[in-house]
Order: structure tokens, then C-alpha cells, then sequence
């Protein structure tokens, strides 16, 4: 099975890829994206790790993690027009989650819930000797799907298994933006329940169907 790859024309490239979604219930879109966009992310997550009390730390993963942070807030809007046209209709914004991988990172296989019907997993940036593959159970095989700084894996988050396995660098950025379909049964998840997309702090505001911002591998994605 071969992923959309970049073509010299952005709307074929978009083309291609909403086909694929449509057909396999997943895409890699390349170069979401410029490298230095990616790397001020990156380096602004980084930097975040020495602030403490910004990331919730994620024992059971080997990771770091913020939902909703401000970055990936204005990701999750920037990228809504694109993943519209990758999935071939409306969709709404649900949240984004910030996370920064440490080495011995590891995500168990798993599915994720209703506000993560369209899904996407961009990655950031890293450091590490090699590239650390997403893995995606689609069309009853396992893939292993390598991403470069600014590309982004756009598919099924509820339907489609996936994983990591063991990190073996210093460290790894993944951004997670996550929508439903406007018109689908999962659209009362609209802003995963809060009143808007933006920075939430649990400790005065709360989502609607849970009190709690979600955490951990079940909430988010690879």
C-alpha cells in the first residue's frame, strides 16, 4: 500500500490524499508544515518542558503532555481547512494535545474516543538518530509510518488502531489535532465539550460531558 506522496501541485497533492482517506481511512500529507515552522514549534515545546507545571507528565508513556496549549490551539484552527477538504466535508474543531516524547517512550496499541473521529498526529520536530515510525493497523494490516518534521498523518482515530513502539532518542514533538464531522453523530463533541477552543484550565472551566481534561494514551493519539 503505497501514502499519497507530494505533487508538484498542492490541490492534486489534496486530491490524492482525500482519495486515500477516503478509500483506506488515513493519509500522509508531507510538509504541512515549512521546516521552520515546524522547528519554532519544536523549539517552543522544548523549551516549555522547563516550565514547571506547563506539561502534565505522563509516566506510563515516558512523556509530557499539555491539552489545549496555546500553540496547538492555533494549530488545531490553522489546520481545520485542509483536513475539511482531506475528509471531504465540514468538520468542527474538538482539541489539540501538545506532546513531547523522552527517551523510553511508548504507546501501547489502542483506539481513541468519540472527539477524536478525525484525527491527525503532526510531527514537530526531534532529536533522535532515526526515524520513529507511527504505527497504523488499516485494511487488516499493521503499516509503520515514518514522519518527517511538518508532515502529518490524517485518519480515523476511533476506528483505526495505532501505536508506537519503544523511543530509542533524546526527544520527540507531536502535536495532535483532533475534529468530528459537522454533520456526523459524534458533532454534540463540537470543541470536546467546552464552551471554545482555546487554553483551558481545569481549574475553572470543565467540558461538558466530564469534568476533567482527558489525558494519557486513550485520549490522544500516536
Amino acid at each position: 500500500m503505497t501514502d499519497p506522496r507530494p505533487a508538484s501541485d498542492p490541490a492534486d497533492m489534496i486530491a490524492r490524499s482525500a482519495a486515500h482517506f477516503a478509500a483506506e481511512g488515513f493519509s500522509v500529507l508531507r510538509g504541512v508544515l515549512a521546516p521552520a515552522e515546524a522547528e519554532l514549534c519544536a523549539n517552543y515545546a522544548v523549551m516549555q518542558t522547563g516550565v514547571p507545571g506547563h506539561y502534565t507528565v505522563e509516566e506510563s508513556l515516558g512523556s509530557q503532555g499539555r491539552y489545549a496549549d496555546t500553540l496547538s490551539e492555533c494549530l488545531l484552527l490553522r489546520v481545520l481547512p485542509l483536513m475539511e477538504r482531506v475528509a471531504g466535508g465540514p468538520l468542527h474543531p474538538c482539541y489539540s494535545y501538545l506532546r513531547v516524547y523522552m527517551p523510553g517512550a511508548e504507546l501501547p496499541r489502542h483506539l481513541d474516543r468519540p472527539s477524536c473521529e478525525i484525527s491527525t498526529s503532526l510531527t514537530l520536530g526531534f532529536d533522535a538518530d532515526r526515524p520513529w515510525t507511527l504505527g497504523l493497523q488499516s485494511g487488516g494490516g499493521d503499516l509503520e509510518l515514518p514522519l518527517a518534521a511538518g508532515d502529518m498523518l490524517a485518519y480515523k482515530g476511533a476506528e483505526l488502531p495505532h501505536w508506537r513502539g519503544r523511543f530509542d532518542g533524546r526527544y520527540w514533538v507531536q502535536v495532535f489535532l483532533h475534529y468530528v464531522r459537522a454533520d456526523g453523530e459524534f458533532a454534540d463533541y463540537r470543541f470536546d465539550g467546552r464552551d471554545r477552543i482555546g487554553p483551558f484550565d481545569p481549574a475553572r472551566q470543565v467540558r461538558r460531558f466530564d469534568a476533567t481534561p482527558p489525558t494519557g494514551a486513550g485520549g490522544e493519539a500516536a
